[in-house]
């Protein structure tokens, strides 16, 4: 009787966990699904490498009695008076826009009126506000969500265009990018000797007792505070003593990177000491028996020979850092810039991602692009510190 109850609960049990698995599996299984399929698309190099903002000029340009030869190019709605093709495209960042994909010899379009001189429209420019005149001198009006051929077709019946965006670049994530990495960059500087120092500490000087042990728990206990705690302690705190450096009060990476050291703290003083640990202490023995002395004995064989555990922390340091974004709305602000400064406010991909979602018109292609690059870089995070383990564990186990 005994015997079938336990088997019925353990029947119940796995059910349980095989049911949770499946559902856990299968949520982010359609997650990863959503972000590759909306997201892939947008992936490009010009994506990564291009300014987010996007440089517009305001042209004017008269036709000419030229009419100039369409050469018939697939997808392309050619102007005979003004010698331009149209094609429908997208930006950078996924978003429909009208581009220029020819320019005869001779085009106006070749020489348009700005405010202070002139202006050479290039192909791969995008074309989106059009106001002119007629020759019945009436308005005539499209946008680049009227498409390339009400475009074409709205400058043939113009003669004079007199107001005229056009637009270079815009809408890729080289400043976010460089943000993240200057971010990641000052944190490891500020976190890892003060991490890897208490770790040296707390393992090899602090003796067993009170103390310590309070020390420890108060560091577990800090693991588990919400970021956006810390992200209210950088802003009180850390833009202020920054400002007392730069002369400015504001939001900066500087800031930044001080409040994620305090975030990684914890995390990187456990997997230090973790990794000390598992040094043979007849390794720091046997230094010290021949005569080095215990500060030689901890850089040149106890560090040594915890560098996998410390390479472990290095990387999933990075993966916080990468991923964390509540924290930093606080000392980083939210305004995507093109050249970030140490001591100004920039987004990082993650804040990025969220500046593209709170748009008036939300671009979530683009922010799945940008998921897919900060699921990549976790991802590698996370391989890259399990076949590090692997050689350690096996090149010990050889010795």
């Amino acid at each position: 009787m005994k015997y079938k109850k336990r088997k019925i609960a353990d029947f119940f049990a796995n059910f349980t966990t095989y049911i949770s698995a499946f559902f856990s599996i299968l949520l982010l299984g359609g997650i990863i699904i959503y972000i590759l399929s909306n997201g892939a698309s947008n992936l490009s190099w010009n994506f990564i490498t291009s300014d987010y903002k996007e440089t517009l000029n305001v042209v004017d340009v008269k036709a000419t009695s030229r009419v100039y030869d369409d050469p018939e190019i697939e997808g392309t709605y050619f102007s005979e008076k003004y010698g331009v093709g149209l094609k429908d495209a997208k930006t950078v960042d996924g978003n429909p826009c009208v581009q220029i994909s020819y320019l005869s010899v001779n085009s106006p379009f070749l020489t348009l009126n700005c405010k202070g001189g002139f202006y050479d429209a290039k192909i791969g420019e995008n074309l989106d506000v059009l106001m002119g005149i007629s020759e019945e001198n009436t308005d005539v009006f499209a946008s680049s969500k009227d498409g390339a051929q009400k475009f074409a077709l709205a400058l043939d019946n113009s003669v004079e265009v007199f107001y005229l965006h056009v637009i270079h670049g815009g809408g890729g994530i080289r400043g976010s990018l460089l943000t993240t990495l200057y971010l990641i960059c000052l944190t490891l500087l500020f976190s890892l000797p003060l991490g890897v120092g208490a770790a040296i500490y707390l393992t090899l000087y602090a003796k067993e007792g009170k103390f310590k042990t309070i020390i420890m728990n108060m560091i577990d206990a800090t693991s588990g505070v919400p970021s956006i705690i810390f992200g209210l302690v950088g802003m009180i705190v850390f833009i202020p003593f920054v400002g007392t450096i730069s002369g400015r009060n504001v939001f900066s990476i500087f800031a930044g990177a001080l409040t994620m050291t305090i975030i990684l703290l914890p995390i990187i003083v456990k997997t230090a000491s973790e990794a000390i640990k598992v040094v043979p202490s007849e390794y720091l023995s046997a230094s010290l028996a021949l005569g080095a002395s215990k500060t030689q004995t901890i850089f040149k064989v106890v560090l040594p020979n915890a560098l996998p555990g410390l390479i472990t922390a290095v990387l999933l340091s990075i993966g916080r850092i990468i991923g964390e974004s509540a924290a930093l709305m606080f000392v980083l602000g939210t305004s995507i810039e093109d050249y970030p400064k140490l001591f100004n406010g920039s987004t990082t991909l993650s804040l990025h991602i969220w500046s593209l979602t709170q748009a008036e018109v939300p671009n979530f292609k683009a922010a799945c692009a940008i998921s897919i690059i900060i699921l990549f870089v976790v991802f590698l995070m996370s391989i890259s510190v399990k076949i590090i383990w692997y050689f350690y564990t096996k090149k010990r186990g050889a010795a």
